[in-house]
């Protein structure tokens, strides 16, 4: 082998090595901006800081800089439906998902033109409202509309509205509003010799994540390893109080079984006749779950609203 070809061969093997060993090399647990990072393998992480789970993905790029890009919601709003044969001719709505923390607003029926009606789910810096947030109304509505403000000085006073047409004619509803959240936005750190540094300068040193986990409470173990994204899915299952499954397709088949005069799945170890009728029925019991389907024909526009400032849920508290 003559030493150009070598020379060659070498750089190939040190390139490859030089690449590889900084790729693995980012892989770990670090503290940053009060969040601890779980850098995984697979190209992707999981975000745990207070009150927030940011999952996503993450890539590493020329220079060191590692930029993550957090899964969140495509649309501001979904809405999932069932058919509730004991609620009759009515409709009711859970807005708890969300919609206290912008101005949110909802209207049922065909939107009035030139200028829709919406009428506010709650008053601005809300407090005390008992969860869950359930809206009832009499009778069965073809288009639900909900509306936010948009924030741009140019778009004052005009809303987005997304109108979802009720089709299977449900009136038993679950609805998520995900509001702009900069948590959420794309952010790059900077890596170097072992420490992975933010924007501000500040930095973390790398902890083993293997070791991290198998030293972590089994709740934590599988939010990281598994993580459950709510943002969008065909279906959601919830109990009668409203409490959302968070369990896998896998864990729904092994652990329920579907009960037709019910139009529920049931645990099928745990689950006493009629408990769900019982006054002392609590939240945080799964033993019984309704299955919601995504309405996925929506329209989305902008507009000037007129407003009824009279909210949905109000407070019994004085301001």
């Amino acid at each position: 082998m003559s030493s150009s070809i070598r020379i060659t061969f070498l750089l190939c093997l040190l390139l490859n090595f030089i690449k590889a060993q900084t790729t693995s090399d980012i892989v770990g647990v670090y503290t940053l901006r009060g969040a601890t990072h779980y850098i995984k393998p697979d190209g992707t992480f999981a975000l745990l800081g207070y009150a927030t789970f940011i999952t996503g993905k993450w890539k590493l790029e020329d220079g060191g800089v590692v930029k993550f890009k957090p899964e969140y919601a495509k649309e501001r709003f979904y809405l999932y439906g069932r058919y509730n044969e004991n609620i009759g001719d009515s409709t009711r709505i859970m807005l708890s998902n969300g919609f206290y923390d912008d101005e949110t607003l909802i209207h049922l029926g065909e939107l009035k033109t030139p200028v829709p009606e919406f009428k506010r789910i709650f008053k601005p810096g809300h407090r005390h409202i008992s969860f869950p947030y359930v809206y009832s109304v009499k009778g069965k509505h073809p288009i639900i509309s909900f509306a936010h403000f948009l924030p741009d000085e140019e778009k004052e006073g005009k809303a987005e509205i997304y109108s979802f047409q009720n089709k299977e004619r449900y009136n038993d509803f679950i609805g998520y509003y995900w509001k702009d959240d900069r948590n959420y936005h794309p952010f790059n750190y900077f890596y170097k010799n072992g420490k992975l540094y933010s924007e501000n300068g500040k930095f973390s040193e790398k902890a083993d994540l293997k070791a991290v986990l198998r030293e972590s409470e089994k709740e934590l173990r599988d939010m990281v390893e598994n993580p459950f994204v709510a943002f969008y899915s065909r279906q959601i299952y919830s109990t009668p109080l409203y409490n959302p499954y968070s369990g896998t397709s896998e864990d729904l088949k092994r652990e329920y079984t579907f009960n037709k005069s019910k139009n529920a799945f049931l645990n099928t170890l745990n689950y006493e006749k009629d408990e769900e009728k019982s006054k002392d029925f609590d939240y945080n019991n799964m033993n019984v779950l309704y299955e919601y389907f995504n309405l996925y024909h929506f329209s989305i526009q902008e507009s000037t609203i007129k407003t009824d400032e009279v909210p949905v849920f109000i407070s019994t508290y004085e301001d």
